[in-house]
């Protein structure tokens, strides 16, 4: 039995918060040349496999590059054993969530005191998408962001904020939910953008930071910088509004009846 069952949680939790001051300023989600076994343990894929599709999902350290390499084949065929199924079409991977503590029951990555999300990628030019999993009231409730990059095929540092993520249910946008930085559950990135195909993205590491940090990590990047620009940003919201009204486009479509028997 945790403390949070027995409802001490939050005043003891209190004593042993850092001071703000205290907290670093840049945060390790990932790290798969530091961390190669850890950071592979800790990884989740999923496809609409689960479901009786056809795409496949691998994730592994690249041998020759020490890094983490998601990649595969998305296929949109259905099963035709199962006539229920009407969309087919997609592949992930996450990290898992943090263990429980003895002491305080569930925990989170803490990220309220960082403002964007860093990545040093190498990726093609399929349309990923950056998914960051809070505590929520819904299991199925995603903070989304499209993965702009600009230089496929290079390695790049692409900077996200964490304030620009959108809060998505089964592919729909809701409205006015910001995510909550202090519990943070998992970190992934998922492909669903209706294109049969080979895809693959190599991930060297993953972390939080402040502004100032940004810069700086950009400049030792042998790689070049990519900020959503407000170009991008009207793309991505033209993107959203055409596929939540066409169903079965990557991020839209009306809420399934049965989202078990739909594969997206």
């Amino acid at each position: 039995m945790s403390l949070r069952t027995l409802s001490f949680t939050p005043s003891i939790k209190g004593l042993f918060q850092k001071p703000t001051d205290m907290v670093k300023s840049v945060c390790s989600v990932l790290d798969f040349k530091r961390n190669p076994e850890s950071a592979t343990r800790d990884i989740i894929t999923r496809s609409d496999k689960e479901l009786g599709g056809f795409s496949t999902v691998n994730f592994e350290i690249d041998p020759e590059e020490k890094v983490g390499h998601f990649h595969g084949y998305l296929s949109l065929d259905l099963p035709k054993d199962n006539p229920e199924i009407h969309r087919s079409g997609y592949a992930m991977f996450r990290t898992m969530e943090l263990p429980e503590s003895w002491f305080s029951g569930k925990q989170y990555w803490d990220w309220s005191q960082y403002s964007s999300l860093v990545m040093r990628v190498k990726g093609d030019r399929r349309k990923y998408l950056v998914n960051l999993q809070a505590n929520t009231p819904l299991v199925t409730d995603l903070f989304q962001h499209r993965l702009f990059l600009n230089h496929p095929g290079q390695w790049e540092t692409v900077v996200i904020p964490l304030d620009d993520f959108v809060m998505t249910n089964w592919g729909i946008i809701q409205d006015g939910s910001e995510i909550n930085k202090s519990e943070i559950k998992t970190f992934g990135i998922g492909l669903l953008d209706k294109q049969y195909g080979p895809y693959s993205l190599k991930v060297d590491w993953v972390k939080v930071m402040t502004g100032a940090e940004v810069d700086k990590e950009a400049k030792k990047s042998r790689g070049s910088l990519s900020v959503c620009t407000p170009e991008q940003e009207l793309k991505e919201e033209e993107e959203i509004e055409y596929e939540q009204t066409h169903p079965g486009s990557a991020m839209g479509g009306n809420a399934p009846k049965e989202p078990k028997l739909t594969l997206f």
